[in-house]
């Protein structure tokens, strides 16, 4: 259900564009009235308006009976959150339009950004790849000198199964590192692309709508 105090600011919100639109003559908004169907079927006529009644649609008119607003039933059920949704969209793209328009003047400013930004995450990489594979060749000298003592018989030193265990740890520890910097690079290109994609959108050039 559409929660009734949520319901009630929004139509005071209308109530409140309906009369500044007006000029202020005989009808001042001190005169004011609301014109709803009650319950039992009856048209009444107030100065204020029960939110159940509100619900069901009324008219915002003056003491001469001029009709200054008509504020139809109000939704419900799917049609209610469908027509949220669509609020919640608009806002949002209004949000990422300014948003865009305040960072940008043009797509190819957007694309340096992009190459700026992704060079960075892409240098970071080439570290922890480098630093990947310093350690795994560390790990197979280490593993390979294990090896040796137990073909010959010989028990495998602490220091050498400590050295083992800790490149293992630290093997896996920089493999996370690589996938989280992998999927951030990815999400990264990903949102400057629909950024881009929107500025077109922004400027008339697409009529594609990028999901925010």
């Amino acid at each position: 259900m559409v929660n009734k105090q949520l319901m009630v600011a929004i139509l005071l919100c209308l109530l409140g564009s309906a009369v500044s639109a007006q000029p202020l003559d005989d009808d001042a908004p001190s005169n004011i009235l609301f014109r709803y169907t009650d319950e039992r079927g009856s048209l009444v006529v107030e100065q204020s308006i029960p939110p159940a009644a509100a619900a069901g649609g009324y008219e915002i008119i003056t003491e001469s009976g001029r009709v200054l607003k008509k504020v139809p039933k109000a939704l419900s059920g799917e049609d209610a959150v469908k027509y949220a949704e669509r609020l919640r969209r608009e806002a949002h793209l209004a949000e990422w339009d300014a948003k865009l328009k305040r960072r940008y003047s043009s797509i190819k400013d957007i694309e340096s950004a992009k190459k700026r930004s992704l060079s960075e995450l892409t240098g970071n990489l080439a570290i922890l790849r480098s630093n990947l594979t310093g350690v795994v060749a560390q790990l197979e000298t280490q593993q390979r000198q294990a090896g040796v003592h137990e073909r010959n018989g010989r028990k495998i030193p602490a220091t050498t199964l400590e050295n083992i265990a800790n490149l293992e740890n630290e093997q896996v520890e920089v493999r996370k590192q690589i996938a989280a910097r992998e999927a951030e690079l990815a999400e990264r290109a990903a949102a400057f692309d629909k950024d881009i994609e929107r500025f077109r959108v922004i400027l008339g050039q697409s009529n594609a709508e990028p999901t925010p």
